[in-house]
C-alpha cells in the first residue's frame, strides 16, 4: 500500500469504524533508561476540572453527563485523574501511558531507532557479519578469527557487550562520557544500518510506534554521498563563500552526472516505504496492524562534510522533493559541539537561508534543524553560546520551522525576545528527553522545556534515537511526567502539537490549536465531539481534502476511545 493509498482509505476507514490503539503486535521490546521508582511525584498536580458549561439551546443531554462536548470533557477529566493517581506507580504509570494516544514522532534517526537486538538477529540470519573484538564494532571482515568473534546469540556472554558498545544499556559515565559514548554507537552497527537496510528498520520502526498508539513518523532516512561526491568535483574554487552559492548552483544544476544526486534520493525513499509496506504485508489480506502508521522522510546532512559536499546534498534535497511528496524535509546532523561543526555552522545557515529563497515557490521542502543541543561543559573554550546563537541563528537566517532539542535557548543573547519570535513564528521544538539527559546530562529543572510550555512555544515530545537510548515514545512520556511533572492535559495537547507541527500536506484540522477550535465543517455539536461517531455531515468531505487534518481527525478518536474507557 503506498503512503497515498493509505491516506486515500484513511478517511473512509476512521469515519466508520475508527481506529483505537490496538496492540495487535507488540514489536520491538522497550527499554526506559532512567525511568523508575526513584522518580518523586512532588508538585504534579491533577488538570482542573471542567463543567462543560451550560447546554446550548435544543441540545439533548446525555443523562450522565450532558452534551457531548460535556461528555468529551469528563471523560478527558477522569483520563487525568487516574494519570494522577498512577502517577504514584511507575508499573501502573507506564501501563497507562503506553495506551495514551500520542500523535507523531517527528524527531527520530532511523538508524538509530532499530535495537542492537534487532540488528544482531538481522545480522546472523544474513550470515556475513562477524563482531571485532577490540572496539565491538560489526564488521564483514570476518577472516581472522584471532580478532573477531561470531555474531552472538542471547546466550552468549558476548551479546550484553554488544548492546552496550551499541547502546547506553547500563552506561556509567567514567573515563568516557555519555556525550561521546552516545555518539560513538553508531560507527558500531553502521555495517548493518545503511540504506540496504532501510525498509526493515522503518518496518520495525512502524511496530513499535503502533503498540505504542502512534499515528505517524518522520524519521530521517538518507545521506547523499553522491551529492557530496559532485559537490566535491564541481567546486574548484576553495573556500566556498555565501556570495558564491548562485554561481555553484548554477554549475551543479548544470552538471552532467546531476541527476544521480536527485536519484539517490528518490530510489532510497521509494525502497524504503514500499519495502517497509511488504514487509508487514500492507497489500495483503492479512496487514499488519502497523500498516495504518503513516510515514514522511527527511534527508539528512552531516555537518562535518566540506561546503561544497553540505550545499550540494542540500540542493539534491530541494530538488527531489519537488518530484517526491514522500521526502518533506532536510535536517542537519551530528554533534553541534565539534570544532568543526561549530566553525562551519553560520554557513551552513546562510546556505539554508539561500537555498529557502532560491526555491520559494518550487520546492516544498521543509527546514527542521538540530540546534541549541549543547551545553558549555561541552563546548570549546574558545566558545560561549550567547556568542554562538545556534536557535537564533536556525530560526532567522535558515528559516527553520522546527527546532530538535534546543536546550541551551535561555543562555542565548535575549532569550525572552527569542522564545517570544518563535512563538510568533510558530516555530516547535523537538524535545528528547532521554537523549538530553544521557548527551548532555540535562534534566529536570535545568532543562527548558518550561520554559518553552511558559513561553507558550509550540513543543511536542519525540525519541531522537530510541534504541540508542534505551527507551521509547512511552519512555519520554514517563520522563515528562516523572522528571517534568507535566499534567495529562499538557501531554495531550503535545501529542496534538505533533501533527499539528509535522509536514504531512493539506489544511490542518484547527484554526487555534490552544483554544481547540477547528475549520467549521467539523466543529462540536449537541450530539458530536471531536473524534465522536457520526461526524458532523460537513467533515468527512473536508477530511477527504487533507492528510493532515484526517490524521489530527483519526487522533481525536483514539482520545475519544481511551478516555471514554476511564
Amino acid at each position: 500500500m503506498s503512503a497515498r493509498a493509505y491516506f486515500a482509505g484513511l478517511v473512509s476507514v476512521l469515519l466508520v469504524a475508527g481506529c483505537g490503539g490496538s496492540d495487535d503486535s507488540p514489536g520491538q521490546p522497550v527499554f526506559d533508561a532512567g525511568v523508575g521508582d526513584s522518580a518523586t511525584q512532588d508538585g504534579f498536580a491533577p488538570d482542573a476540572p471542567d463543567d462543560g458549561g451550560p447546554l446550548p439551546d435544543g441540545a439533548i443531554p446525555d443523562a450522565a453527563c450532558g452534551t457531548a462536548t460535556q461528555c468529551a470533557q469528563a471523560d478527558e477529566q477522569r483520563a487525568a485523574d487516574n494519570m494522577t493517581a498512577a502517577a504514584a506507580d511507575p508499573l501502573v504509570l507506564r501501563d497507562f501511558l503506553d495506551a495514551v494516544p500520542k500523535g507523531g514522532d517527528l524527531h527520530m534517526h532511523l538508524s538509530g531507532a532499530v535495537y542492537a537486538e534487532t540488528y544482531m538477529e538481522w545480522a546472523r540470519a544474513e550470515g556475513g557479519f562477524c563482531i571485532t573484538n577490540s572496539s565491538l564494532a560489526l564488521s564483514k571482515f570476518c577472516n581472522n578469527t584471532s580478532t573477531t568473534s561470531p555474531v552472538p546469540t542471547p546466550a552468549d556472554a558476548l551479546f550484553n557487550d554488544v548492546i552496550r558498545a551499541w547502546s547506553m544499556q547500563d552506561f556509567v559515565p567514567g573515563a568516557t562520557t555519555g556525550h561521546d559514548h552516545f555518539f560513538s554507537t553508531f560507527g558500531k552497527f553502521g555495517a548493518i544500518s545503511g540504506k540496504a537496510y532501510h525498509a526493515r528498520g522503518l518496518a520495525d520502526v512502524m511496530k513499535r510506534a503502533d503498540s505504542e498508539n502512534m499515528l505517524y513518523v518522520e524519521p530521517m532516512l538518507h545521506s547523499n554521498s553522491t551529492g557530496g561526491s559532485i559537490g566535491s568535483t564541481v567546486w574548484t574554487g576553495g573556500a566556498l563563500n555565501t556570495s558564491d552559492l548562485p554561481a555553484f548552483h548554477a554549475a551543479l544544476l548544470a552538471y552532467s552526472g546531476w541527476n544521480a544526486a536527485v536519484q539517490n534520493i528518490l530510489s532510497d525513499i521509494q525502497a524504503t516505504d514500499s519495502g517497509a509496506q511488504q514487509e508487514l504485508g500492507c497489500s495483503g489480506a492479512n496487514a499488519h496492524s502497523a500498516c495504518r502508521v503513516g510515514a514522511r522522510f527527511m534527508v539528512y546532512i552531516s555537518r562535518g562534510g566540506s561546503g561544497p559536499q553540505v550545499f550540494a546534498q542540500m540542493v539534491a534535497a530541494f530538488e527531489a522533493a519537488m518530484v517526491e511528496p514522500r521526502l518533506v524535509a532536510v535536517n542537519l546532523v551530528g554533534p553541534e559541539d565539534g570544532n568543526s561543526a561549530l566553525s562551519a555552522y553560520d554557513r551552513h545557515m546562510e546556505m539554508l537561508g539561500y537555498l529557502n529563497g532560491a526555491y520559494a515557490g518550487k520546492s516544498p521542502l521543509h527546514v527542521t534543524l538540530h540546534a541549541g543541543e549543547i551545553t558549555p561543559k561541552y563546548l570549546p573554550s574558545n566558545y560561549n553560546i550567547a556568542s554562538i546563537n545556534h536557535i537564533r541563528k536556525a530560526v532567522q537566517i535558515a528559516k527553520a520551522e522546527r527546532i530538535g532539542h534546543g536546550i541551551d535557548v535561555l543562555g542565548e543573547t535575549d532569550p525572552v525576545g527569542l522564545l517570544t519570535e518563535m512563538r510568533q513564528l510558530g516555530v516547535m521544538v523537538e524535545i528528547g528527553l532521554s537523549s538530553n539527559i544521557q548527551i548532555l546530562e540535562v534534566s529536570g529543572t535545568d532543562h527548558p522545556l518550561s520554559a518553552y510550555l511558559q513561553h507558550d512555544v509550540p513543543v511536542a515530545l519525540a525519541t531522537d534515537d530510541q534504541a540508542v537510548s534505551r527507551s521509547s515514545m512511552t519512555g519520554e512520556y514517563m520522563r515528562a511526567v516523572q522528571d517534568q511533572k507535566l499534567r495529562y492535559a499538557t501531554l495531550k495537547k503535545m501529542a496534538r502539537t505533533s501533527l499539528e507541527k509535522s509536514f504531512l500536506p493539506g489544511a490542518s484540522l484547527w484554526q487555534n490549536l490552544d483554544t481547540l477550535q477547528s475549520v467549521p465543517e467539523c466543529a462540536p455539536t449537541a450530539t458530536s465531539y471531536y473524534g465522536d461517531q457520526p461526524a458532523p455531515p460537513a467533515c468527512p468531505p473536508f477530511l477527504s481534502t487533507s492528510e493532515k487534518a484526517a490524521m489530527q481527525w483519526e487522533l481525536e478518536q483514539r482520545f475519544r476511545e481511551f478516555e471514554s474507557k476511564q
